[in-house]
């Protein structure tokens, strides 16, 4: 029998982006796959928000992977569990011993639908109450040439192969607002791939026909045709709208898909857990799937690494341990939220794109028309409206103290070590160690006096390095060349002194930052008055003090709340 730490049924987003979260913070895992190829025929094609920041963070890249296999057993006991699964190509099945496992294998996936369901976890009606079918098509686009289409009408006006595919195939993604059939479409897979993904909703109690290709064919003519205005070359453009040949278009997938906002009630049992399209979907506008799935593996990866690891931790303490449970309510809550904050933004997108009013279709336009004339304008607003700064504030019972300062996210700045002088993303700074809680501290220390209580304080606590990071973070505009170097400690072994990156550092090191991009966003997340702050490995601020008194009480806090039996 093999052993491992945590068993993960599901090579998919959430299944990889978990076991490699895992994998930075020493913990095993085992990914049980049925699928043998890369899919290269995908349901979902994009994602949104901090999803990008995650995968950077946790520096996802391909693995291939040996071993395909298919669950088909889950047995659970005190301190384990066992997961039976056949292996394609050796007779029998296998056992594969963990001491969790999570079910990231689908909203039909074994875990849920044959040992959750049972009992009494399902999917239930989310925040956004919405239910409809799709057609679903995915597309593989080769260009015309003069010699496979002689007759082309823009080979008269000069126009090459390769310019057919920005012209009629746009870059982004695309919602499409029409009165009975909305459309969501763009471009996905490898950039010189010419992959298309194209979607519309039929209407209620609509019968696709028999031959869905050709209702596909007759919904993209509209897309695929461009009028005599749009093609103006030279002063010449042609006489009549001209169409892309539909002989060049390759439909690798066309069929029907159910869409609903549904989310879990209970997000795990004992040792099984429920992350990705297992605990939550989404309707196909709001790129919220892939993002809600990555999310709630990061925010589940220290927590296993606590309960893992937690042998190792109390070994000198007889009868401690971490609480299961509560760990995983805080986690569970946490991502609720997020699940709903999802929802509420696929359900603004779903009214754009569904409206029937002709005048808020033509108020829209009209906005979009505006906003293409001040593009700073419009990069602000989106930028606002986008933003992530609430993080899980508002949260009844989180892993954090929202009265003294938590719950919120930190921004992403370009950072510079002040000993090495290299400049680098500020995420990466939280998960230098494998700790739950980063103390970062915002101005250096102003005489070594300070420095020494600093260290006290966790002295003091006497907390195993997996909790609390043995270094210090120091954060400031400018730093003091005193402070370059600091005494050694057997708790904080050595600070990082860094500042905000400097723009002719940032460009030097090979970065280019976004439009709009703020230095100073980092500082900004923080209570003025605070001095202290205390960072999960997740973005989350845990809190915000000014004073060590208040430092140590909420570390004492936070350990309690990870250790303390909890009421349910």
């Amino acid at each position: 029998m093999h052993e491992t730490d945590v068993v993960i049924v599901g090579a998919g987003p959430s299944g990889l982006s978990l076991a490699v979260a895992l994998s930075r913070l020493q913990i095993k895992s085992v990914i049980l796959e049925k699928q043998l190829e890369i899919c290269e025929d995908p349901r979902a094609i994009a994602f949104a928000g901090d999803a990008s920041r995650i995968l950077s963070l946790i520096g996802i890249t391909p693995e291939e992977m040996d071993q395909i296999s298919q669950l088909v057993g889950l047995v659970e006991n005190s301190s384990n569990i066992e997961v039976t699964y056949e292996e394609k190509g050796t007779p029998g099945t296998h056992v594969v011993r963990g001491k969790y496992a999570v079910g990231a294998d689908g909203k039909r996936g074994f875990v849920r639908k044959r040992f959750l369901e049972d009992k009494g976890i399902k999917q239930e009606t989310g925040r956004y109450s919405y239910e409809a079918t799709w057609v679903a098509a995915n597309l593989k686009v080769t260009m015309p040439t003069p010699s496979t289409h002689p007759n082309f009408p823009l080979w008269d006006l000069g126009y090459e192969p390769d310019e057919l595919w920005d012209l009629f195939w746009p870059g982004g993604f695309h919602f499409c607002n029409h009165p009975k059939m909305p459309v969501a479409t763009g471009r996905f897979g490898p950039a010189g791939g010419k992959y298309w993904r194209f979607e519309y909703e039929l209407p209620p109690n609509f019968e696709l026909p028999d031959d869905a290709v050709g209702h596909l064919k007759e919904q993209m003519e509209p897309h695929l045709t461009i009028p005599p205005s749009g093609l103006r070359r030279q002063g010449r453009r042609p006489s009549t709208p001209v169409r892309f040949p539909w002989d060049c278009v390759e439909v690798l997938r066309c069929e029907p898909a159910h869409f609903a906002q549904k989310v879990v009630d209970r997000w795990f049992d004992g040792r099984v857990i429920l992350i990705g399209d297992a605990a939550h979907v989404f309707p196909p506008f709001g790129a919220q799937g892939i993002a809600s799935g990555i999310r709630d593996a990061l925010g589940l990866s220290w927590r296993l690494s606590l309960l893992v690891g937690e042998t190792e931790t109390f070994r000198d303490k007889e009868g401690a341990s971490f609480d299961r449970d509560s760990l995983l309510l805080t986690w569970s809550r946490e991502r609720r939220q997020g699940v709903d904050d999802a929802a509420k933004l696929t359900a603004a997108n779903g009214a754009l794109l569904q409206t029937k009013s002709q005048l808020l279709r033509w108020a829209a336009w009209c906005a979009d028309t505006v906003m293409s004339w001040m593009p700073r304008l419009q990069l602000a607003l989106l930028r606002n409206h986008f933003s992530d700064r609430d993080g899980v504030h508002g949260v009844k019972d989180g892993f954090f103290l929202e009265h003294q300062g938590g719950g919120t996210k930190t921004a992403q700045i370009f950072i510079q070590r002040a000993d090495a002088g290299s400049v680098g993303l500020s995420d990466h700074m939280f998960r230098n160690s494998n700790a739950v809680l980063t103390l970062l501290i915002l101005n250096h220390p102003e005489s070594e006096q300070e420095w020494t209580a600093v260290q006290q304080v966790s002295n003091r606590l006497d907390l195993p390095a997996k909790f609390l990071a043995e270094k210090a973070i120091f954060l400031n505009d400018t730093t003091p060349a005193s402070l370059k170097q600091q005494p050694n400690s057997t708790k904080i072994q050595s600070s990082q002194l860094l500042t905000p990156a400097k723009e002719g550092a940032i460009s030097g090191a090979g970065h280019k930052p976004l439009p709009l991009y703020d230095p100073c966003a980092f500082r900004k997340r923080f209570q003025s008055s605070a001095k202290y702050v205390l960072v999960r490995p997740d973005f989350i601020i845990f809190s915000q003090a000014q004073t060590l008194e208040q430092l140590e009480d909420q570390i004492g806090r936070a350990w309690r709340m990870a250790t303390s039996r909890t009421s349910s």
